[in-house]
């Protein structure tokens, strides 16, 4: 059952550009098939058992609950926020005095926006966004250094330099925390990306589309971090690491909650 708690809200975007196949409208018209991001989303979550819309009597063990989704599809070639997803994240699992806290499922939305838009078109990824409860992200340190060295296994000429902006509110006070949480970052990624701090005013976005789905729940946050990361490949699995990793560092070193905006872009 959805949570009601608004701090339980999830949004996450992707960025880029879209390139429809020719046979869609032939293939929409043919079969009565009129597709949007969420009708696509809800199907594909569902074949990965991530989460369901189906009515059962007993509650489905959803990673999340939908709300809402859309896209831009324009053809025009500019840099579009081309498929979001607001959820729900159901409340953590309490077994006898101790509370079960899931890990955020990042991947897993990342995943099933990307598959939705790859059904559709050729997509060149310019970047992700995500609005995520800090008090609802399960500890994820040991299982981000088990997977790190996934992203090492990557050609070397497909190395990718991103910036990372995070935005929260003002009483987190989380510029003063930066040099631990950078620190936090790279015990996660064990040296398989480079953290460089920039100047968060300073730094540009040129890989996202505005304004940001979300932009009503993140009202009141303020960019207070940003980073200059290289590493191996440019993915959606990349991005989903790389938000995981700062959202996980973040809790870990500050221990707020809460909502943060975590944007993970390459240049345009």
């Amino acid at each position: 059952m959805p949570d009601p708690d608004p701090d339980a809200t999830c949004i996450v975007g992707l960025h880029g550009v879209l390139e429809l196949y020719p046979w869609i409208e032939q293939v929409s018209s043919e079969f009565d098939v009129d597709e949007d991001v969420f009708g696509l989303a809800v199907k594909r979550a569902s074949a990965y058992a991530w989460s369901s819309t189906a009515l059962v009597d007993t509650p489905a063990d959803n990673l999340w609950d939908h709300n809402d989704a859309g896209g831009d599809w324009t053809q025009d070639g500019q840099v579009r926020q081309l498929a979001w997803l607001q959820s729900s994240l159901p409340r953590p699992v309490t077994a006898g005095r101790r509370q079960h806290i899931r890990r955020l499922p990042i991947l897993p939305v990342i995943t099933v926006l990307s598959d939705a838009l790859r059904r559709v078109g050729t997509v060149r990824l310019t970047g992700t966004h995500a609005l995520v409860p800090l008090h609802r992200a399960g500890t994820a340190r040991v299982v981000l250094a088990e997977v790190a060295d996934w992203f090492a296994l990557a050609d070397p000429a497909g190395a990718a330099r991103l910036t990372v902006t995070v935005s929260a509110l003002p009483s987190v006070n989380l510029a003063s925390w930066s040099a631990e949480i950078r620190q936090a970052v790279l015990e996660r990624t064990y040296q398989h990306m480079t953290v460089v701090p920039l100047k968060p005013a300073e730094t540009a976005t040129p890989g996202l589309a505005r304004p940001l789905a979300g932009v009503v729940q993140a009202e009141g946050l303020r960019r207070a971090l940003a980073f200059r990361c290289d590493v191996r490949e440019w993915s959606t699995d990349v991005a989903a690491w790389t938000t995981e990793v700062v959202t996980d560092s973040i809790r870990a070193v500050t221990g707020a909650s809460g909502l943060i905006l975590i944007t993970v872009s390459v240049k345009a």
